[in-house]
């Protein structure tokens, strides 16, 4: 056997060694991204009621492995909305904000296999206020002016994954006002579709 054929099988055997040592021991860290749909509800003062409405979200996401147990943590852009309702009957509106939301939750998977996991997950998320739409609300634009921009919030949650594919469940509530001079916390469903490309 030359010494080109004997490089040549080492260097396959090597090859082969280090796909098979990846494939037991993948990379604890992984990134990706992730968009959805969130459905919102945004309590308000007295003489009016909220309903949840639709509005959307997309982002990256990171997530570092240990066994079982997972830190993730998220940048997302996101677009709420709460529908609005007069209680005298008069009609309604849709109240909409626009925030950059940055969750960090700690997740343990209950079902772990090479191709599927089954997740729970629970954490905080802090989100900043770009900007929010009450302009057709005259009664609630004043209340509202002092709408705080960052705010401190809780999630939980369940998803499935299968192989680099993921499905989240989650619901977020609000821990402190987004206005100082009344009660008001929102909470949200979000549904969430993501791909872990590393």
């Amino acid at each position: 056997m030359n010494m080109n054929k004997l490089l040549l099988l080492t260097t396959i055997f090597l090859l082969g060694l280090v796909a098979k040592m990846n494939a037991q021991s993948p990379l604890p860290i992984h990134i990706g991204i992730k968009g959805g749909s969130n459905f919102s509800e945004l309590p308000v003062s007295d003489g009016f009621s909220s309903k949840y409405a639709v509005g959307y979200f997309g982002g990256a996401m990171a997530r570092f492995d240990f066994k079982r147990f997972y830190i993730q943590n998220e940048i997302l852009y996101s677009e709420k909305s709460s529908k609005i309702d007069k209680t005298s009957g008069t009609g309604s509106k849709n109240a909409k904000w626009r925030s950059i939301e940055v969750p960090l939750v700690i997740g343990y998977k209950v079902v772990d296999l090479a191709a599927l996991n089954v997740r729970v997950f629970a954490g905080g998320v802090y989100s900043y206020v770009l900007d929010e739409n009450f302009s057709s609300l005259n009664q609630l634009k004043d209340s509202y002016r002092k709408f705080d921009k960052s705010n401190i919030g809780y999630q939980v949650g369940a998803g499935v994954e299968v192989w680099k594919f993921t499905v989240d469940f989650t619901y977020q509530g609000g821990l402190n006002n987004v206005n100082k001079n009344f009660s008001s916390k929102p909470n949200s469903f979000n549904v969430g579709i993501g791909y872990f490309f590393l």
